[in-house]
């Protein structure tokens, strides 16, 4: 409200007010209205959320407030939504918090701009003081630009909340809800039953892909290594304590989760594939980024496969000279 209704000539804010974007390059503010079914899973439902969110709020100020346009409105929130900062607030009588009320607009610190890799700064909320400060992670240099780091977001949640992407995103991700991972595990061969989905859902581990990994997560090899188990090993919770275990994983059961996850990898970028070939140009892009971070999951594993492979033969020649030492030295006595 602050922002839909201040006199940017006459407020005590003015200088800053004057500095604020007259417009934003998100699909909401550029009138873009996408289809939810083309865009990746990572994405979706922020969408479908911002879309409710800002109709809601146009609607209730418009009533309040007749003379105000929806386009102020969208101005206003974005204003807000691209540069609020999460604050812990007092509770106000006036105001509504049955949702939480933890965003404030914080002039020069919400200027700063995202850089999840190169980032100097860490911006803080001293809630003892009352103040909020940005802290150094090293030392900066005179007239270098200071970043922060909005959270690790893929470009498509880049794009939908602030406006814009990054060449080289680390944020990448592929979503793999367990439906598919299910579906997934039935094409590489893995038979399951309705106790394994129980187990799963018990675990409730995430078997998503990240552009940061090295491989795919302990969580994905873990939720593999459930659908794995078999019926003995699930029974009374047993599964606990083999999941569980600081023990190292035996080998074979390593060798058969790499095999299977191997499969359910290279299928998985088949299918998103398929669907990119499908997909409208304002969203292929999306679907392309999460081709390439299948790409990395894949070429990880399949490099980790090697070396253990190679790990393996070392181990087994070592033995081998281990024990025709042995033989040589028992066959002198």
């Amino acid at each position: 409200m602050f922002f839909s209704f201040e006199d940017f000539e006459q407020s005590a804010w003015s200088p800053y007010l004057k500095v604020l974007p007259k417009t934003f390059d998100t699909p909401a503010f550029k009138g873009i209205d996408y289809d939810v079914n083309t865009l990746p899973l990572s994405i979706r439902k922020y969408w479908i959320d911002q879309k409710k969110e800002i109709s809601e709020i146009s609607e209730k100020l418009r009533r309040l407030f007749p003379e105000l346009t929806h386009d102020k409105v969208l101005w206003a929130w974005h204003v807000v939504n691209t540069r609020c900062i999460f604050v812990e607030n007092e509770e106000h009588d006036n105001v509504d918090n049955s949702d939480g009320d933890t965003i404030a607009v914080i002039p020069y610190v919400d200027m700063l701009n995202h850089d999840p890799e190169k980032y100097q700064g860490v911006a803080l909320h001293e809630k003892r003081n009352g103040r909020y400060v940005v802290q150094a992670k090293r030392q900066i240099q005179e007239g270098e630009q200071i970043f922060v780091c909005y959270g690790a977001h893929d470009n498509a949640r880049l794009l939908v909340e602030y406006g814009f992407t990054l060449p080289q995103n680390l944020g990448a991700k592929v979503l793999i809800p367990q439906e598919v991972l299910l579906t997934l595990a039935k094409i590489a061969g893995i038979k399951l039953t309705r106790e394994h989905e129980m187990v799963l859902e018990e675990v409730g581990l995430p078997s998503h892909l990240y552009a940061t990994d090295e491989g795919p997560s302990w969580s994905l090899r873990t939720n593999v290594r459930v659908m794995l188990l078999e019926h003995w090993q699930m029974a009374n919770g047993r599964w606990k304590k083999i999941i569980y275990s600081h023990d190292p994983i035996d080998d074979e059961v390593d060798q058969k989760i790499d095999e299977k996850l191997e499969i359910m990898l290279k299928e998985l970028r088949n299918g998103v594939v398929e669907k990119t070939k499908k997909m409208p140009n304002e969203t292929k892009w999306m679907w392309e980024e999460q081709v390439k971070v299948c790409d990395v999951a894949i070429e990880s594993l399949e490099k980790s496969i090697k070396e253990k492979e190679e790990e393996r033969k070392e181990e087994e020649r070592r033995a081998a000279e281990s024990k025709a030492t042995e033989e040589v030295e028992k066959s002198e006595e």
